[in-house]
């Protein structure tokens, strides 16, 4: 005969001791998401609402370009970056960007025209700003043209790239001009 301490215990005592373990775990795990549910200062529909209001620094503005050719018609056309390099729309325009503040000199081993370009200028403090756009706007135009017939009119002969900056703090005044870079092809 078994005693009283060899024996299995009753299944209704076990199942007692898995919810209390489960029931300690569920809380574990979702008392953090409910705390930040109820210390969060904006809720649902009003947080999505406030997404794209003064996003990282609320004290920086933002420059963006909007990349434009002009055809062999006169016309002045939009040309979308994304579809010339068949890149997502944010890398597109870092590239940009980058170009502008001129990133591509101020990395470790950078590029051996760019380290000659530096040589002849004198320095970081003499390049000017978009040092090598120039030659990024050249060769999305040389993309763009060479999709089309070698007679279309729609061909570019120039390509540009036109700053605007979005001053912080206000949900107007978006559009400020800055600067225009222009590259004949």
């Amino acid at each position: 005969m078994q005693s009283t301490d060899d024996r299995p215990e009753p299944q209704a005592e076990s199942n007692r001791r898995w919810v209390g373990r489960y029931a300690i775990l569920t809380f574990a795990l979702f008392a953090p998401l409910l705390a930040s549910f109820v210390l969060i200062r904006n809720l649902y529909p009003f947080s999505a609402s406030t997404m794209m209001m003064s996003a990282g620094n609320p004290n920086g503005g933002q420059t963006y370009y909007i990349l434009r050719g002009e055809t062999l018609a006169g016309a002045t056309i939009d040309l979308p970056a994304v579809d010339l390099t068949n890149a997502l729309s944010n890398v597109a325009f870092g590239l940009v960007s980058a170009t502008v503040e001129n990133k591509s000199f101020l990395i470790r081993s950078p590029h051996p025209a760019n380290v000659n370009l530096l040589q002849t200028l004198g320095g970081e403090k003499n390049l000017p700003p978009g040092a090598r756009l120039p030659d990024l706007l050249r060769s999305w135009g040389e993309i763009y043209n060479s999709r089309l017939p070698a007679l279309s009119s729609q061909r570019l002969r120039a390509v540009r790239i036109d700053a605007y900056r979005w001053e912080p703090g206000t949900y107007s005044n978006y559009d400020t001009y800055v600067k225009t870079w222009r590259v004949e092809l």
